[in-house]
């Protein structure tokens, strides 16, 4: 195992429906299994879900282009019911 960095806990891989559920919410079970099905790391989920939710300006993400991993998540987020009808792409 790598040796791991404090600070380095967001470039790990969310491993869990408990993790899924604490960075984006109470999101149905098939959403929690897509999330998991693309091995995404915290900040992945974390910068999809706050692009999902609607979070920050077009400035703010310019920093952080929805492309890969992150446009997949949020692709999954938007199509849970929690988030349907939130589109802010």
């Amino acid at each position: 195992m790598p040796d791991q960095k404090k600070g380095d806990s967001k470039h790990l891989p969310v491993t869990s429906s408990v993790e899924v559920r604490h960075l984006v919410g109470p999101v149905a079970d098939d959403t929690v299994l897509a999330i998991l099905k693309c091995d995404a790391s915290v900040e992945d989920l974390e910068v999809a879900a706050s692009y999902v939710q609607g979070e920050g300006s077009a400035l703010d993400r310019v920093g952080h282009p929805m492309i890969g991993k992150v446009a997949q998540l949020y692709d999954i987020l938007s199509a849970d019911q929690l988030y349907a009808g939130t589109d802010e792409r």
